[in-house]
């Protein structure tokens, strides 16, 4: 099997003395996960020094070096950090881009945001090529960026140009996807909003569990038979398109209606310090407590088990991660409803789902899980048995099979 495999990625990293990549440690399980489905993989990425060289760009709280003798190549490109930088940086990423593409036998890129767009630039030319291509779309990024951008109070000539930025994404988005020898869209709502224009795609799902990380049965017995009141967890970046204030007030009308509701909130983000406020001013410290947000792996899994249920009321299509790591901790999902929510949360089988943006709704569903511990058990069990069937490497070796697929198609040949 042919295998110069290269992955462009707007995902940077640094160099460590000794000349090792320095990564995002979640990102680096995905590189490993792919590489044990395929070989030795080129990454192309923003190389970030000096005074950027901090952790910006990193999914969670930790950090992996990987080396070139692991099986995956780094290729530094430039840094930006804004589309100045970008423009005046176009041609050295391009030079770059163009040398590694001609070597590859696969191109694998993802949609790209400002101030990369121009990495586009390597799906376009293996395209031209001839070579086999995959393009990622990880995100209905339409959707949250023009939520951000409402919630936002932009107005003017500031929001026409923001919304040419979405349109302009949106657009190299759909033409990569149709040129694509194989796409792959990881979330239920990247499927919704892009499948027209990817007639070669794949759905994807990003679980980051194995079966060892799954809550025991045990746990969920002990957890069963316990009468305390019911304990949620939410667990992401504190941004208001989480909709954790929504929580909070669902909260405050559950005490006026004598309902004993317990919060735990893991995060940090810009709209933490409101949320904080607005606890204090619904008379909810003893109910809602914030936490800093704790590094994926054994301690994470452990917060997550001591708890009912978790929340994710996003006010946005998408959902990540976190949705799987509620799954093998064992705990239903509430959410707000949207096209993307009732293919990811299965309503009244592994959680519940309220109508969008309705404080009384979101009430009403964690009253039903308080007063009704048969169904939260019964929800927590199809949790554990859905995280079970769906585990980081069970979907690694999907998608292996379909890139090993590719790799062995004669090129030309028109069957992907």
């Amino acid at each position: 099997m042919l295998m110069n495999y290269l992955l462009v990625t707007l995902i940077p990293f640094r160099r460590s003395a000794d000349g090792a990549a320095i990564v995002d440690g979640l990102w680096a399980e995905d590189l490993q996960g792919l590489y044990r489905a395929v070989g030795n993989i080129t990454v192309a990425a923003p190389q970030i020094t000096g005074e950027k060289g901090g952790s910006k760009g990193w999914w969670g709280t930790s950090e992996t070096l990987l080396r070139e003798a692991d099986g995956i190549r780094f290729v530094g490109l430039p840094s930006f950090s804004n589309p100045l930088e970008s423009l005046l940086g176009v041609f050295k990423t391009r030079r770059i881009l163009r040398h590694e593409v001609l070597k590859a036998d696969l191109v694998h890129s993802s949609n790209f945001f400002t101030p990369y767009l121009g990495l586009v630039y390597a799906h376009r030319l293996a395209a031209k090529k001839g070579k086999k291509t995959i393009f990622v779309v990880a995100e209905d990024f339409e959707d949250f960026l023009l939520w951000s951008l409402a919630a936002g109070n932009v107005s003017g000539l500031r929001k026409m140009r923001s919304l040419r930025l979405i349109r302009k994404q949106a657009r190299l988005t759909r033409d990569c996807l149709s040129s694509a020898s194989v796409a792959f869209l990881h979330t239920p709502a990247a499927v919704h909003r892009y499948r027209l224009a990817a007639p070669r795609a794949m759905a994807i799902r990003q679980p980051v569990h194995e079966v060892a990380d799954v809550v025991s049965a045990s746990t969920l017995a002990t957890r069963a038979n316990s009468r305390e009141p019911l304990r949620l967890v939410v667990a992401s970046r504190l941004v208001a398109l989480k909709g954790v204030d929504f929580l909070l007030r669902a909260i405050r009308l559950l005490r006026t209606q004598q309902v004993p509701v317990f919060v735990d909130i893991y995060g940090e983000g810009p709209q933490k310090n409101e949320l904080t406020t607005l606890a204090k001013t619904l008379d909810l410290e003893d109910q809602v407590l914030f936490h800093k947000g704790l590094p994926h792996g054994p301690i994470f899994r452990q917060a997550l088990e001591s708890h009912h249920v978790a929340i994710m009321a996003h006010l946005t299509t998408d959902f990540g991660r976190a949705f799987w790591d509620a799954m093998a901790a064992g705990l239903p999902v509430i959410a707000f409803h949207s096209h993307a929510a009732s293919d990811t949360v299965r309503d009244r089988i592994d959680g519940l789902l309220a109508p969008m943006a309705d404080v009384e709704g979101l009430a009403d569903r964690i009253r039903q899980v308080h007063s009704d511990r048969a169904l939260l058990h019964a929800m927590s069990l199809a949790a554990r048995e859905r995280a079970l069937l769906n585990t980081r490497s069970v979907w690694n070796e999907l998608r292996g099979a379909r890139i090993r697929e590719l790799l062995q198609t004669p090129p030309g040949s028109g069957i992907v």
